[in-house]
């Protein structure tokens, strides 16, 4: 409550000192602490065609304040608890996250997953999923925020995961063509061809 309070009132310099106090006392951070996220995020989510695809470019545009926040936040592990790795399946599930953690989550996803699989650390899948949810509480059936999120990543990140045939709240890829995208990156030189 009191992380979503400095959040709606852009009193970010205390959000971070909050997370900072929460980082050093050992209280993990939970979804609720994700949701609790910096204003630009969220103004930059009104047009997903031009969202930032990487960390770094996140950073970039925010705010001196919001970018402590962030980064106190995305070095958590709610990523963890999000993530579910076996040598079947590679799973991240967003489902229940507001929009903002989604993202947050997705970029760290994307950004951890890349390192380790260049690195050499992770035994590759057979497939992977990303859950965005049964889209049951969406106004619109089938147009879930969540989803409509992730499926402009996908598109504009040019990832080899599709919608699931069978179950449209579900994003999946064959583990290897997923791995070696993540490893290429070709769409960020790509886009910063572009600008």
């Amino acid at each position: 409550m009191v992380l979503s309070s400095f959040g709606a009132h852009s009193k970010l310099s205390e959000m971070a000192s909050w997370l900072q106090k929460m980082k050093d006392s050992n209280i993990s951070f939970s979804i609720r602490t994700y949701n609790s996220s910096c204003p630009t995020i969220t103004s930059l989510l009104k047009d997903l065609k031009s969202v930032p695809l990487s960390m770094e470019d996140l950073k970039g545009r925010l705010q001196k304040d919001e970018t402590l926040s962030v980064e106190q936040v995305i070095g958590y592990s709610v990523l963890v608890d999000a993530l579910k790795w076996c040598p079947s399946e590679g799973k991240l599930d967003l489902h229940g996250m507001h929009l903002a953690t989604a993202y947050l989550i997705m970029l760290k996803w994307v950004q951890v997953l890349r390192s380790r699989f260049r690195a050499g650390s992770w035994v590759t899948p057979t497939k992977f999923r990303v859950i965005c949810g049964s889209e049951k509480h969406s106004s619109v059936k089938g147009e879930s925020p969540g989803k409509a999120l992730v499926k402009q990543m996908m598109v504009q990140m040019r990832s080899p995961m599709k919608i699931d045939p069978t179950n449209v709240g579900c994003f999946v890829g064959k583990g290897k063509a997923v791995r070696d995208w993540l490893r290429s990156g070709g769409w960020e030189r790509e886009r910063e061809r572009e600008m």
